[in-house]
């Protein structure tokens, strides 16, 4: 699983650091195609404040039933032409990408261009609303792409997988 970041500010990394970052997922993906069948590389668009429930995410994907391989190279970067070439290319390396909302993840235009590039690149999109006890905005290529959004269920997110 890839993680992505959403708008915000972030001091700026080093090309250096987004080089191993990238070489290591890289591996990662390589070490992956000997994971067990039904195993998906996946990307997460997030806003930053939400980190937390992201966070959760990823230790529920630890577990070995549910069907993710977990990779983070979450964004730290200003929102720049670098840091897109840097996340289309981690984009590139999933099959699917997972949009958590919450309350601000509709307005970052990060979120956006990430949800954009996942439909360039012919990836299934699903939403996923943090909170179930809230309707938070949905980002606009979610709607305009008709994606799935689910309230965060575990066995639901790894019934989608199994489904795209």
């Amino acid at each position: 699983m890839t993680a992505g970041g959403g708008g915000g500010s972030w001091p700026r990394s080093s090309t250096s650091r987004n080089l191993q970052l990238f070489k290591a997922g890289v591996e990662e993906v390589k070490a992956t195609e000997l994971a067990p069948s039904g195993t998906r590389n996946v990307f997460i668009s997030f806003h930053m404040d939400d980190q937390p429930q992201v966070n959760l995410l990823r230790a529920q994907a630890k577990d070995s039933d549910f069907g993710m391989a977990f990779r983070d190279y979450s964004v730290k970067e200003p929102f720049d032409e670098a840091w897109k070439s840097n996340c289309r290319q981690q984009i590139g390396l999933t099959s699917l990408t997972i949009c958590m909302i919450g309350p601000e993840t509709a307005t970052r235009e990060a979120v956006i261009w990430e949800l954009e590039e996942s439909y360039r690149q012919g990836h299934q999109v699903i939403g996923v609303r943090i909170f179930r006890d809230q309707s938070h905005p949905i980002p606009s290529p979610l709607i305009e792409h008709n994606a799935q959004i689910m309230n965060w269920n575990r066995d639901e997110i790894r019934d989608q997988l199994e489904k795209g």
